[in-house]
C-alpha cells in the first residue's frame, strides 16, 4: 500500500505557519552524488562547467528549432545524456578526466550537426566558446552562456 504525504507544520494559529515541510515517503533520494570520484570531470570544476555549459547550448538551438516549427517529436533533456552515457559507457561527469577532450568534441559534433548549428556555421556566427575561451570568460566574470544566432 502507498503511503501518503506526510505534512508538518510548526507554528500556531496566532503566529501561523512558520514552517512547513512535506514528505513523500515513496519518492527515491536522488542518485546525485555529494562528492564526484576523484578523476573524474565532475571532480574538475572548470571542466564540468564546460561540459555544462555545451549541453545548455545544445538543449537550447534544439528548443529554437522547435520553436521555429520543426518537426523533433518530443523534445526532450534527458536524451543528449543518454547518448553520453551510450558513447562513453559512464554518466556524464564521471566520465575520466582523461576523456575530456573526446567528450568535447562528441558535443561540438552534435551542437554543429543541429539545423540551427549547421545556419550558424554557414553565416560563420560561432555555436560555443571554446574551452580556453570559456576559462578566461569565467575569470573575468562575464560569461554569456547561451548566446544564439537566429536567422
Amino acid at each position: 500500500m502507498k503511503m501518503k504525504n506526510t505534512i508538518n507544520a510548526r507554528g500556531n494559529h496566532a503566529t501561523g505557519v512558520n514552517e512547513m515541510v512535506v514528505r513523500n515517503p515513496n519518492r527515491r533520494p536522488s542518485g546525485r552524488p555529494t562528492v564526484y570520484p576523484a578523476g573524474s570531470l565532475g571532480a574538475d570544476p572548470i571542466k564540468r562547467d564546460y561540459v555544462r555549459y555545451l549541453v545548455e547550448r545544445f538543449h537550447r538551438l534544439k528548443q529554437t528549432e522547435a520553436g521555429l516549427g520543426k518537426v523533433t517529436g518530443n523534445f526532450s533533456y534527458a536524451v543528449i545524456f543518454q547518448d553520453i552515457e551510450s558513447a562513453f559507457r559512464a554518466q556524464t561527469y564521471f566520465i575520466p578526466a582523461e576523456q575530456f577532450d573526446e567528450l568535447v568534441d562528441y558535443l561540438h559534433r552534435r551542437i554543429d550537426q543541429t539545423t540551427l548549428g549547421k545556419r550558424n556555421l554557414a553565416r560563420n556566427h560561432k555555436n560555443y566558446d571554446s574551452f580556453d575561451e570559456y576559462q578566461l570568460s569565467k575569470t573575468a566574470g562575464v560569461h554569456e552562456s547561451l548566446r544564439v544566432s537566429l536567422p
